[in-house]
């Protein structure tokens, strides 16, 4: 997503910091993890926008991820504690 270049660094930044956190504060009880979403979600502003007007941002027919699906991940990484960090790639990269 060529748009969205400018926050690669931050982004990395962010990640890096709550990977960093985590394996250092793991043992004090303290969790933080990252939920990288790399797709189009669906039920939002952004998705209702994007799939309004096909001609302009094309076809999001099977390029999307289900909030749901995500929510369920960010629960079960806090509740289990188990990864730091889990990927949603909508264009299955």
């Amino acid at each position: 997503m060529p748009m969205l270049g400018q926050l690669a660094l931050a982004t990395a930044a962010l990640r890096n910091y709550a990977l960093t956190l985590n394996a250092a504060l793991a043992d004090r009880g303290v969790y933080a993890g990252t939920l990288t979403i790399g797709g189009l979600v669906e039920r939002g502003d952004i998705h209702a926008m994007v799939t309004a007007d096909p001609a302009k941002y094309g076809a999001a027919d099977g390029h999307t991820l289900d909030p749901d699906h995500l929510a369920d991940a960010a629960w079960d990484m806090y509740r289990t504690r188990d990864r730091a960090k889990r990927v949603f790639d909508a264009l299955g990269g």
